[in-house]
């Protein structure tokens, strides 16, 4: 199963396009996408209406549509999945430089997952990554090692750093719009297929991903 787990829509200050756009090209390809995840920055829109709205396009394309968020943390962005109430209750998501270690925590308890996005690019989890697993353990056991928009090299530490430690990697493409160099250039593939933001949360955080660039082989998984 192929779902890219890093898009932005017009919800995010810095794109203007709709899901609609989005799942109309994910769904005829070239490579065709199973599902994709509407990661907004700083923004979990708890929103009835608009879930059926994603769920009317994922019936109408045939592309499953899932919701995350880009959270601002004090170390970097992270991709959050499997955002309760709870989490909702503790933490103010549309604030900047939230504490990442109380965050990693809070949603890990709560069956969800914490994955730092682009780690080696504008961030600083990547550069303490040891010492962000050893005070963490499997709550932080899944980084971004594949992002559509970063430099071969920033793609290329990401991936020896997955390997070095032991860690799943994931991969999106962190599109903005839908032009060639933006979508369909880096997904996360799934060894089991999911249906629900509860199974694709379980599979995360048991590592049965691995990083996928549409013009390359698949990167190998942690379980490799």
């Amino acid at each position: 199963m192929l779902i890219d787990l890093h898009v932005h829509t017009l919800l995010s200050s810095d794109s203007n396009i709709t899901p609609e756009q989005y799942l109309e090209a994910a769904a005829r390809g070239p490579r065709r996408l199973d599902a994709l995840c509407f990661t907004e920055h700083r923004l979990f829109p708890a929103d009835p209406e608009l879930d059926r709205h994603y769920a009317e396009l994922a019936e109408r394309f045939g592309v499953m549509v899932f919701k995350g968020i880009e959270a601002d943390t004090n170390l970097g962005h992270l991709l959050l999945f499997g955002v309760t109430r709870e989490v909702l209750r503790r933490f103010d998501l549309s604030a900047r430089m939230l504490k990442s270690e109380a965050l990693i925590e809070v949603i890990h308890g709560e069956g969800g997952i914490a994955i730092p996005a682009h780690p080696f690019r504008d961030s600083g989890f990547g550069p303490q990554l040891d010492d962000l697993l050893a005070r963490h353990g499997s709550a932080l056991g899944v980084i971004e090692a594949l992002n559509g928009q970063n430099s071969p090299r920033e793609n290329a530490a990401a991936l020896t750093a997955m390997e070095k430690l032991g860690l799943a990697g994931v991969g999106g493409s962190d599109a903005h719009f839908v032009s060639p160099k933006w979508f369909l250039t880096c997904a996360t593939e799934l060894e089991r297929q999911v249906s629900d933001i509860e199974g694709l949360c379980a599979e995360l955080r048991a590592g049965r991903v691995r990083p996928l660039r549409f013009d390359a082989a698949p990167a190998p998984s942690a379980n490799s």
